[in-house]
């Protein structure tokens, strides 16, 4: 072959190959945000945590201000009981949306989880002043007093809540304790108010939206 024409394929081969990796590296953030959601969710196989996270890194990589990609890896973590990261990737979400309740209401709960009643209880005050008519963080509040032995002040906490959310039944359920109508708030009882109130904790966007906690 001509040696001109074998450098001219060369150069073809080379060019192709640096449009492939280019391609490669700009995949939209969009699609490895959605790539990412649903290894998460597991909609197309088991839930992979793993590579969820490590998607939502390269989202984050590419855009540093992607909330809701901190806001999963948040999720992820507090689903693994690594709650000092939950904390930072929620704390990350509101530097970027310092007015973001639900991350908010859910760095609460990752406090909660930590036995950080009073940085929990500061949480969920914030959330409260940014919405009145929040409920979960006024059932979390009530939670919150409720293991601080401040049966007054979680008796009003979960008024307000049923006032935001009438028939909510575990609002429903935690008055009706609360008020002794099904005989008192006993140690194990609030422990599995509190076990319930921390699995809820997912509140995150996916295909289908973000849900709130």
């Amino acid at each position: 072959m001509d040696v001109k024409y074998t450098g001219l394929l060369c150069l073809a081969i080379i060019l192709f190959g640096s449009t492939l990796t280019n391609g490669q590296a700009t995949r939209p953030v969009a699609e490895i945000f959605e790539e990412a959601q649903r290894l998460h969710l597991g909609l197309d196989q088991p839930p992979d945590y793993r590579s969820a996270f490590a998607r939502y890194q390269e989202v984050i990589s590419r855009d540093t201000r992607h909330k809701d990609a901190y806001y999963n890896m948040a999720h992820i973590c507090f689903a693994q009981k690594r709650y000092d990261l939950a904390a930072k990737y929620y704390q990350q979400v509101l530097r970027i949306d310092s007015e973001d309740i639900d991350a908010r209401n859910n760095l609460g709960t990752v406090f909660f989880s930590q036995g950080n009643l009073k940085r929990a209880k500061t949480e969920y005050l914030k959330v409260i002043r940014l919405d009145r008519d929040h409920g979960k963080a006024y059932y979390n509040l009530a939670v919150v007093y409720l293991q601080e032995d401040d049966k007054e002040r979680a008796e009003k906490a979960i008024a307000e809540a049923l006032r935001s959310e009438p028939e909510n039944p575990d609002y429903v359920r935690l008055q009706a304790e609360l008020q002794g109508d099904t005989g008192p708030v006993s140690a194990g009882t609030a422990l599995a108010v509190v076990s319930g109130f921390a699995g809820i904790v997912v509140g995150y966007y996916f295909l289908f939206g973000r849900t709130g906690v």
